[in-house]
C-alpha cells in the first residue's frame, strides 16, 4: 500500500521513471545525481518505498539529531561526521563482506554545494568489495529520474570515476549552479 501510494504521489507532482532497479544484484552501491537540492531526499525516498528498496546512505551527521535523526535512521541512514577522520570506504566493504544482501546510496559529490569532480569513496568500496554501480540520475529539467545499468568497476582508477561521471553530464539538478556538470 505505502508503494502504491508513493507511486501516486511521484507521478502526481509531475515526475517519471525510466529504467528498472536490478532487484536480483544482491550487492548494489546506488550513485544518486546530482545532488543539489534537499528535494532530492523526499523524492528518494517516494521511488524507494515505491520499488521497494532496501537500501543504507550516508548523510552528514547534522541530520540526526533529535528528533529528525529517528526518522533518519528508520530510513535507512547513517550518520557521517565531516569534522572526524572517518574511514567509511572500510567500513562500508566490511558491510557489503559480511552481509549476503547489501546496498548503499551515496551522492557522489558528497555535498549539495559546488565541486569540481565526484568524490571516489564510492569507486573504492566497488573495487574492494566487489560490489556494481547503479547509476541513478535525477533530472529536474525534465523531471525523469533514471536508473541505469549496473556497472562493475575493474579498478582503472580516476579513468572508471569519469566514466560514471560521463552518464551524468548535461544533466540539470534543481539548483543547476551547484551541479559538477
Amino acid at each position: 500500500m505505502v508503494g502504491y501510494i508513493s507511486k501516486k504521489i511521484f507521478h502526481l507532482i509531475g515526475w517519471k521513471l525510466i529504467g528498472r532497479f536490478p532487484d536480483e544484484v544482491d550487492h548494489l552501491i546506488l550513485i544518486v545525481a546530482p545532488h543539489t537540492s534537499n528535494w532530492d531526499f523526499p523524492l528518494g525516498i517516494l521511488i524507494k518505498f515505491w520499488l521497494k528498496i532496501d537500501a543504507r546512505y550516508y548523510a552528514k551527521a547534522s541530520l540526526f539529531r533529535w528528533p529528525l535523526g529517528i526518522i533518519m535512521k528508520a530510513l535507512g541512514g547513517r550518520p557521517v561526521d565531516r569534522k572526524k577522520q572517518q574511514n567509511i570506504v572500510s567500513e562500508a566493504v566490511a558491510d557489503f563482506k559480511k552481509n549476503k544482501r547489501h546496498r548503499v546510496l551515496i551522492t557522489p559529490e558528497g555535498t549539495r554545494m559546488r565541486r569540481d569532480k565526484f568524490k571516489t569513496g564510492f569507486y573504492y568500496i566497488a573495487v574492494e568489495s566487489g560490489a556494481g554501480v547503479l547509476p541513478i540520475i535525477f533530472d529536474y529539467e525534465s523531471k525523469v529520474i533514471r536508473i541505469n545499468s549496473v556497472m562493475y568497476m575493474r579498478g582503472d582508477g580516476e579513468a572508471e570515476v569519469e566514466e560514471v561521471r560521463d552518464l551524468f553530464k548535461g544533466v540539470k539538478g534543481k539548483h543547476p549552479q551547484y551541479g559538477v556538470f
